[in-house]
């Protein structure tokens, strides 16, 4: 969805709600790939080992380029280059010595991506993880 039609969107559902005509009508999500309900943050998404996304919002696709590195596109709308993401490790499938990274830059990665690293003490396993971007 173009960023003129969802504004347009928002705009009319906007105007429809202050004149009373439309209750609990909800605008489209951007980039939902699994359907995540977050609605404080630009975009959020929960990414498997293999970079098969669970759910998500904000986020159009997620590239495995290595074995622990990953590429997350972000949504049009948002510029990954001045983003401030935060990731967390994934709970069921993480030794007690996994960790993610992010880059402040792409490292890689295209436009509108954002770098995500995962591993181990001993170097870069495939790990699943948490990213958000409020």
């Amino acid at each position: 969805m173009s960023s003129i039609t969802r504004k347009t969107v928002a705009l009319t559902t906007a105007a429809l709600a202050a004149a009373g005509i439309v209750g609990g009508l909800a605008l489209p999500a951007l980039a939902d790939l699994g359907g995540a309900s977050a609605p404080e943050v630009r975009a959020a998404a929960i990414v498997n080992a293999d970079g098969s996304v669970v759910r998500s919002r904000g986020v159009t696709g997620v590239r495995k380029i290595a074995t622990g590195q990953y590429c997350v596109r972000m949504d049009d709308d948002i510029d990954a280059s001045r983003v401030v993401p935060v990731a967390s490790v994934q709970w069921s499938s993480t030794p007690w010595d996994g960790n993610v990274f992010l880059r402040h830059d792409n490292a890689g990665c295209a436009d509108r991506e954002v770098f995500v690293g995962t591993g181990v003490a001993a170097g870069g396993r495939d790990i699943g993880f948490h990213i958000i971007v409020p």
